[in-house]
Formats: C-alpha cells, sequence, structure tokens
C-alpha cells in the first residue's frame, strides 16, 4: 500500500470517527434529559407536560431511531449509497433539532405549536382548561424527524467506516471497530455529563438551559455535516447495489417449492451418484440443483439467516443492558444518592436544592449519572485492549473470534444482572430489618423512601455492563458488518440496531408480564420497597444464562456436525476407503476394492466427474499425515 493510501484511508476514518462523536453527543444531549424538557421546558406551572405524555413521547423517539435504521440501511444499499444516504440522514437530525431550539424559547409558529403558557396571556381568548401537553403537534414532528435522522446515520456510518479500510484483514476491522465504540462513548460522556448539566441548571451566562443545550447540539451536528461533507475527495464510495430484497423472497419460495415437491413426488435415484449430497433447504433454488439463481445469490440469503440467528440470540444481552436506564436507576433512587447524607427515618435530602444553596456541605448524585461509570470503563478499556492486549495476544497466535466474544459478553452480562440483583436482595433486606436504615429523598416533587446504603454500590454492576458491552456489542457490530454480504450490508446494519430496539420494546412487555407477581404495589410510585425487584433482575440473569447456554450448543453443533449424505438404495452401498499417494489420491478419488468392483452381474459406473462436481471437500475430508479419509 503506497503513502497517498495510507494517507487517505487515515483522514478518511479519522473523519468518520469524530463525526461519529458529534453526532452521539447530539443525541445523548436529546435523549437523556427530553423527558425533563417536556415537564418543565418554556411551559411553567399546570401547562407543562403529564409524566404519561412526556414517557410516550420520548418513547417514539427511541422507536422511531430503531425502527429507521432498517430503512437507512436498505435505502442506501438500493438506492443512493452510503454517502449520501448519511447527508440526507444529518439534514433530518439538524431540521429537527432546530424546532426544538426554537421551542425551548417558545419561538415556533402558532401553525405547529399549539398553546403554551405565555400563548394564553391574550385577552381576546378565554382558555379556562389550559392543555396539560402544548405544541403537542410540534413536538411529535421534531421528534419524528430527529429520529428518522438517528436511524439513516447509525445504519451507515459504521459500514462506511469499515469501507474507508478496503481491507478484509481482520485486525484492521476489529481496531476499527474497537475506536468506533469508543467514540460512541466519549460522544455519550459529554452528551449526558456536560449538555445534561447545562440543560438542567442553566449555568453561568445561559438562563435558558434547554436552548443552550440544543443550540450547542445543532452547532456540532452542523459542524459533522460540514466536516463529512468537505472530506468527500478522501472517501471510497462504493456505488449501491440495488434491491435485494425480491431475490430474498424468491429465492426462499423457489426453494421452499422444491422442498415440497420433493416431499409429494420423491426424487429419482437412476443414476445417482453413490456420494450424493442432500441439498440443504436454500440450495434447493440453485442452477446445479435445479433452481435459477447462481451459487452467489444463494449464498448471501444462507448469511442473511445466521445473522438473523445471532441477532436474535442477542435480544436477552439488550434486556440486561437497558436495565442502566430502568431497573438500575429504580434501585439506586432508593440508596443514598447524597455523599454525606444523614441517617435516620426523618432524614430528608432534597435533590432539586443541592445547587440553589451556596456552599452546602452536601452533595447528592442523580442516579442517572451512575451510567459515566459505564463509559468511563470503555473509554478506559479499549484503548487498553487495542493497543496492548490484542496485539500480543496476535502475536502469540491467539484471536479471539467475533462469535467468541459475544458470548464473553453473554457471560458478563449474567455477571452484571445478578450483581444488581444481590444488591437489590440486600437492600430490601434492610428496609424490612432495620427501621434505623430508612431515610427519605425527594426528587422534584416526588419522595422516595430509601434505605442507607451508598449509590455507589451500584458501580460494580455498571462496571460489569460496560465489561458486556466491550465483547458483545463490538463485536456484534464488527460481526454485523463483516458477515454481511455486500449487496445489503447497510441493511444488515440497520437490522443489528432494529434488534437492539426490540430487544427494548421486549424489556417493557416482559416488566409489564411480570408485575402482577413482582412489581404489584402501585400504590406508591415513589417506593419499590415492598416488591421484588430482585427477583426481576434474577429472572434476567437466568434468561440470560439459558440463552448462553443454546448460543454455545448451537455454535458446537455447527463446528462438528456432518452434512447428510443420501445413498442411492437399489444396490448395495460402496465401501469407502483410504486413499494414499499416486496421482488419483492426490485428487481425492476413492479407492474401490477389488471385491466390491462388480455387484449382481453390473460393473460400477465411473462417477468421478460427477462426484467431485457435487460433493464438497471440506465438509467430508479430514486430513492426517499424507493421507484423506473420506468420512
Amino acid at each position: 500500500m503506497d503513502a497517498r493510501e495510507v494517507q487517505r484511508q487515515r483522514v478518511a476514518t479519522m473523519v468518520i470517527l469524530l463525526v461519529l462523536t458529534l453526532e452521539r453527543l447530539a443525541y445523548y444531549a436529546l435523549v437523556t434529559n427530553f423527558f425533563l424538557f417536556l415537564n418543565k421546558g418554556p411551559w411553567e406551572g399546570p401547562q407543562a407536560w403529564n409524566s404519561l405524555d412526556a414517557m410516550n413521547a420520548v418513547f417514539v423517539l427511541a422507536g422511531v431511531s430503531y425502527i429507521s435504521a432498517l430503512l437507512g440501511g436498505y435505502i442506501s444499499d438500493a438506492w443512493l449509497g452510503r454517502f449520501r444516504t448519511m447527508v440526507m440522514g444529518f439534514l433530518m437530525y439538524i431540521l429537527g433539532y432546530i424546532l426544538l431550539t426554537l421551542m425551548a424559547i417558545d419561538k415556533l409558529p402558532r401553525a405547529i405549536c399549539g398553546s403554551g403558557a405565555s400563548f394564553s396571556d391574550s385577552p381576546d381568548i378565554e382558555d379556562p382548561s389550559p392543555p396539560s401537553s402544548p405544541c403537542r403537534a410540534a413536538v411529535y414532528i421534531s421528534v419524528t424527524i430527529v429520529g428518522l435522522g438517528v436511524g439513516t446515520v447509525k445504519s451507515n456510518i459504521a459500514p462506511f467506516g469499515a469501507e474507508q479500510l478496503n481491507t478484509a484483514n481482520p485486525q484492521r476491522t476489529r481496531t476499527f471497530f474497537n475506536w468506533f465504540y469508543w467514540c460512541i462513548n466519549l460522544g455519550s460522556l459529554v452528551g449526558v455529563g456536560v449538555i445534561s448539566y447545562i440543560e438542567q441548571d442553566s449555568p453561568g451566562v445561559c438562563k435558558n438551559g434547554f436552548f443552550c443545550g440544543y443550540l450547542i447540539a445543532t452547532v456540532c451536528l452542523v459542524i459533522a455535516l460540514t466536516i463529512f461533507v468537505a472530506v468527500y475527495p478522501c472517501y471510497y464510495i462504493a456505488p449501491p447495489e440495488g434491491s435485494v430484497l425480491g431475490n430474498i423472497a424468491r429465492i426462499i419460495w423457489e426453494a421452499l417449492c422444491a422442498m415440497v415437491k420433493q416431499c409429494r413426488y420423491g426424487r429419482s435415484e437412476n443414476n445417482q451418484s453413490p456420494l450424493h449430497v442432500e441439498p440443504r433447504f436454500l440450495d434447493r433454488a440453485k442452477i446445479r440443483y435445479g433452481g435459477s439463481f447462481h451459487e452467489s445469490a444463494v449464498d448471501d440469503v444462507r448469511a442473511l439467516g445466521k445473522l438473523l440467528s445471532v441477532f436474535t440470540a442477542l435480544i436477552p444481552y439488550w434486556l440486561v443492558y437497558f436495565q442502566m436506564e430502568t431497573s438500575f436507576q429504580a434501585q439506586g433512587l432508593h440508596m443514598r444518592f447524597s455523599i454525606h447524607g444523614g441517617n435516620g427515618t426523618n432524614s430528608t435530602l432534597d435533590h432539586a436544592s443541592m445547587y440553589n444553596e451556596v456552599g452546602v456541605s452536601k452533595f447528592s448524585v442523580p442516579a442517572a449519572w451512575l451510567t459515566l461509570f459505564n463509559q468511563l470503563f470503555l473509554i478506559g478499556a479499549i484503548p487498553l485492549l487495542t493497543t496492548f492486549l490484542y496485539p500480543v495476544m496476535d502475536r502469540a497466535g491467539i484471536r479471539l473470534s467475533m462469535l467468541f466474544r459475544i458470548g464473553i459478553g453473554m457471560v458478563f452480562s449474567i455477571l452484571a444482572v445478578m450483581t444488581a440483583g444481590g444488591l437489590e436482595s440486600y437492600r430490601v433486606f434492610l428496609w424490612r430489618t432495620d427501621n434505623s436504615s430508612h431515610i427519605e429523598q425527594i426528587v422534584g416533587n416526588v419522595t422516595y423512601n430509601g434505605v442507607d446504603i451508598s449509590i455507589f454500590w451500584q458501580i460494580p454492576q455498571y462496571v460489569l455492563v460496560g465489561a458486556a458491552e466491550f465483547f458483545a456489542s463490538i463485536a456484534g457490530l464488527e460481526f454485523a458488518y463483516s458477515a454481511a454480504p455486500r449487496t445489503f450490508q447497510g441493511m444488515i446494519m440497520g437490522l443489528f440496531y432494529t434488534m437492539e430496539g426490540v430487544g427494548s420494546l421486549l424489556g417493557t412487555s416482559l416488566l409489564w408480564l411480570v408485575s402482577p407477581f413482582w412489581l404489584n404495589n402501585t400504590t406508591d410510585f415513589g417506593n419499590i420497597n415492598e416488591n421484588h425487584l430482585d427477583f426481576y433482575l434474577y429472572f434476567l440473569g437466568v434468561l440470560q444464562f439459558t440463552t448462553f447456554l443454546i448460543y454455545c450448543g448451537s455454535l458446537y453443533m455447527q463446528r462438528f456436525s456432518l452434512r447428510p449424505i443420501a445413498m442411492p438404495r437399489s444396490r448395495r452401498r460402496r465401501r469407502v476407503g483410504v486413499v494414499t499417494g499416486g496421482a488419483r489420491g492426490a485428487a481425492g478419488s476413492p479407492l474401490i476394492p477389488d471385491d466390491l468392483a462388480e455387484e449382481d452381474g453390473e460393473d460400477i459406473d465411473d462417477d468421478e466427474d460427477e462426484n467431485d462436481e457435487e460433493t464438497e471437500g471440506d465438509d467430508r475430508l479430514s486430513h492426517h499425515g499424507n493421507s484423506q479419509v473420506l468420512l
């Protein structure tokens, strides 16, 4: 590789990683505090959004961003290509953020933003019952546009960055995805730790925190798009391959028809090779088995099935991953999040007033900030393993495959949720047996009955989730890119993110299913002490462990299983011996003993050419020394 090509690759990948960091910063700056924005925003008092409506808007944002990832990948593969699709995604992203920024200062046109707090001041308008969700149409339009932009960019930026390497070297691909995930967490760290703080507390000259935060995020997106477009001459641009969904459907339908036809009419065994290999389901659509599709097209569809099986096995992992945003935070709200908190039943910690007093001795740690330990762990661990541990293992000839790393991530996921369950069991035990450990904590207008255990005891479970991400999430991204056929690589990456969203939705459904049994105390929403959140966490651990065993068993079967060989029934089966030496032995043709050369007065036909065409040596040959044994 010449110096100019090396420089091109370096510039292209560094710009893409920078663009990714800015995009993730903008996303987490929005999604982390969007619920609070709708509760507060420019609509003070009774006109703010209620909790249920605000939660629905947040779910719409997350759902659209995950589902549109699949759509964005399909558009890039079929029509526009990755570069133009990402530009389109960034334009939608910026447009949605502009609407939110104007909404934060109440400057949207009245046509798309209904009555707000300041809108009812006109003496000509009587509004005895002010709306509970002002600017509903504008909010849903904005989050839908932002979600479409997020999904479109997300599904294409990873394969587009990996394509710039223009290499099949697995070490370079692994290194790129390690740094790719590092940039995701760097953007998340700034978005959650800095921009969210500005939005909540309006520090310094910023009098409207949400306006400042959204404006900063919008500027970051504009900078990202500008840099991304400016470096266009350095990119390797792969043209779109056209739509493949029609071919996928036709291949599956043709294979199904062939299988039904064979089961209905049987197969002819005349002149059939003694070592005829029974075709797999999709192979029946290949030309050599009577179908109408080439080998590569059918193999691409088979690769899609393998990818779907791995993505499905990752769903319980995503269930555990999203506990950081749900049950882990609920658990933290019932622990002491004041560094110098007091003990006793009458102890009250006002989380909202910690920034309003000057020189306070107590500092309360927001439960959501515990996710920063997850991100800090990944930011520190990824460079260490990428620059030191993996190169050492490569020089020693030890390479962890992508599927093996996914399995390691599942193990860390089990440890994380079981650790959280153990901590919750201990917390509930103290609540029920030691009244002196009871405390009350106020967050906003909600009182949480907690136990005097420091919230920092949650750090191990967040770190273990980070370790699971390091192996499973990064390897999953790498596997989605490396194992996907080039014809629908973007769609596969979008499918990976869509399955992540499915995991989130299944977590919500699972919580609804188990709530009558373990989370049935609904009279006090600020108190989970009479529930069994620990049972729910243990259940997730058992579910992940069961999936891990099935995952390992399927990998073992794929590695050591033999394909079935259909033997003709009209005559005796030929014994297959060991081929040694000679020109024919080197070619791998079987040596037939003299006493089996004739049977029933008929010579055995010479089917060597047919055998060579229909059999696959890798499935039936095992090498030992200079001999080849036909299994």
